[in-house]
């Protein structure tokens, strides 16, 4: 009897002995796993106190079934004296000999068993609900028979239902994309080879309505023993259709952004709003005369580059961006590597993290309006230019009547007093002689202000148009400077053109005739007045000693050559001149035929 005692001291099993549900005996390893000081802790007192709060009825009716004699095991959870909880695994036996409410009970441990347990099941929660949000197909591939498992979300990316596929990996070798089968293969031998820890590659596998369907597949091999051979392989089939799709359109999107940038020439930025990082594009430093490496991504290359006098604009539109203000808009100058400032017009996009959210960045472009800044300039320049030019001719038409209707009076009456002055000499023919000579003087002065009016506006280019006053002035010309000249016209008997199409003409006309009279040393000179279809031309040419239009100053420009073309240039018309040495000149005008008009704008 001794020695059974002793074969129940030394059991690695708690051993207890209860009365109805009282303990009256605990062997050493009862008292360790209940946590007790010693036996006296556990003697006397119900067995169910020891049970967790949960597991009481469950204690209670296994009692009744073990005094039975009825075989039922119990797994509960004991709690100890500090609070910390116990798995166990109990069974119980009625001792026989004290009838039925003596109970033996062997309780064993299995807190580790049980917290493996619950680890496993939580591990294949999560990867089971991992699988199912990341809507990935499971395999599980046994490369010493070749069976794989499918899962039915594999066979479902594919098309088919659970019976269509067989368990074999001959499934997966019939669907694979045959220009795919030789990279599948060289990763299966490569892992089973032990040459790679992880299974990894993207194939294309065919689906059951005939096209085929990317998938990324991931797989971690299994070994029945460490470095041992690979005998399992479970992984993952991930649908990279949509992810092809999206990878397809965003190539496609960035194409079409850089052609359009290309296209607009315009220099592309992205600011980071919360870490001051800038990306600059090349064409936007290009703008500014740098290179890729000489511009910093960062806030403070702009800020450095920024004229002085355009700081405050570009805060007040930051701080518009972050109040909520929808785009980014402001012109401002930079300067460029060379020193000079570039006018730039910056348009920009506030990102935000989330609808109403603060912003995060501000994508957007720059564009250089240097042209356009010269183009206006240009074009305040022309029309200052022509008031200039139309108020000058104004100017001279007034002035020419006034000097025509006053001095022409008072010349006039100059002229009918010395005739009566001279009626009254009579026979004193000293006398007469000086009148003859205040009448030739008054005659003359009367052919230099009907020449200066003529010059100052010819009445009859207000009165009769172009082709006439024309005319009359090569004519004048000709006689003046003794040069034969002869206008050739067509085409301008019955229209007249817009009034400062006509001065202009007329004064490009005046002006090349006196570079010819100054100049040309010609012995004959032809103006041309042609009005054709779509244009109206004007040519002068002469044959004299000709110049070199490319020598500049010297050569061309200070024959009032400017001037005449911006008088063209006013009107819309194009000068050209062709001239040689020796070889005589000719200035060419040809002028919209939309120039044209049926009265003259100016009275």
């Amino acid at each position: 009897m001794e020695r059974y005692r002793r074969l129940v001291e030394s059991s690695p099993d708690g051993i207890l002995i209860v009365e109805d549900e009282q303990i009256t005996f605990v062997n050493p390893a009862a008292v360790d796993l209940f946590g007790a000081n010693g036996p006296d802790q556990l003697l006397g007192r119900s067995v169910v106190d020891f049970f967790h709060a949960d597991n009481h009825e469950n204690v209670r009716e296994h009692l009744l079934t073990w005094r039975a004699g009825r075989m039922a095991p119990l797994d509960a959870r004991i709690v100890l004296p500090d609070g910390r909880i116990r798995d166990i695994s109990a069974t119980g036996a009625r001792v026989a000999h004290e009838g039925d409410r003596v109970v033996q009970l062997i309780v064993r441990d299995i807190t580790e068993q049980k917290d493996r347990e619950r680890a496993l099941r939580e591990s294949e929660e999560r990867l089971s609900l991992a699988v199912a949000g990341a809507q990935e197909g499971v395999w599980d591939w046994n490369l010493e028979t070749n069976a794989v498992v499918y899962s039915p979300r594999w066979k479902q990316m594919l098309g088919y239902s659970d019976e269509e596929i067989e368990p074999h990996v001959s499934a997966w070798e019939r669907l694979a994309h045959p220009d795919d089968r030789s990279r599948a293969d060289r990763a299966n031998e490569s892992v089973a080879r032990g040459e790679r820890a992880t299974y990894e590659a993207e194939f294309r596998l065919r689906h059951k309505a005939g096209h085929y369907v990317h998938v990324l597949s991931r797989g971690f091999p299994v070994r029945r023993e460490p470095g041992g051979p690979v005998v399992r392989i479970v992984g993952t089939h991930l649908d990279l259709t949509e992810r092809k799709q999206a990878e397809a359109a965003l190539r496609e999107n960035e194409e079409r952004l850089k052609l359009a940038f290309a296209g607009a020439q315009e220099g592309v930025w992205d600011w980071n709003l919360e870490t001051g990082a800038v990306v600059y594009s090349s064409r936007w430093k290009e703008m500014l005369g740098y290179a890729d490496d000489e511009i910093e991504p960062d806030i403070r290359a702009w800020e450095r580059l920024l004229h002085p006098e355009d700081v405050e604009q570009a805060q007040r539109l930051n701080e518009g961006v972050k109040r909520g203000a929808s785009t980014y808009e402001g012109e401002f100058r930079l300067r460029h590597k060379s020193g000079h400032y570039v006018h730039v017009l910056s348009r920009g996009y506030p990102v935000r993290r989330g609808p109403g959210g603060p912003v995060g960045r501000i994508v957007g472009t720059h564009f250089d309006l240097t042209e356009r800044k010269r183009a206006e300039a240009e074009r305040a320049r022309t029309e200052f230019l022509t008031r200039l030019v139309f108020a000058q001719e104004d100017e001279r038409r007034r002035i020419a009547r006034e000097m025509h209707d006053q001095l022409g009076e008072q010349l006039t009456a100059l002229a009918l007093r010395i005739r009566m002055l001279k009626e009254a000499c009579g026979e004193h023919d000293d006398w007469r002689a000086h009148v003859e000579s205040i009448e030739a003087i008054a005659q003359r002065l009367d052919r230099d202000v009907d020449t200066l009016v003529w010059e100052l506006r010819p009445t009859a280019l207000d009165d009769l148009g172009l082709r006439a006053a024309l005319a009359n002035y090569v004519q004048d010309w000709s006689n003046r400077v003794g040069i034969p000249a002869k206008l050739h016209s067509s085409g301008l008997l019955d229209d007249r053109l817009r009034s400062d199409a006509e001065t202009a003409l007329y004064r490009i006309a005046q002006e090349a005739l006196t570079n010819v009279a100054k100049h040309a040393k010609a012995g004959n000179v032809d103006v041309i007045l042609e009005r054709r279809d779509d244009s109206v031309l004007l040519i002068i040419e002469d044959d004299g000693v000709g110049f070199d239009p490319a020598a500049g100053e010297g050569g061309g420009q200070g024959f009032g050559l400017l001037g005449m073309q911006e008088r063209a240039g006013l009107v819309g018309a194009m000068l050209e001149i062709e001239s040689s040495t020796d070889k005589g000149t000719t200035v060419l005008v040809r002028m919209p035929a939309g120039a044209r008009t049926g009265a003259p704008d100016h009275e």
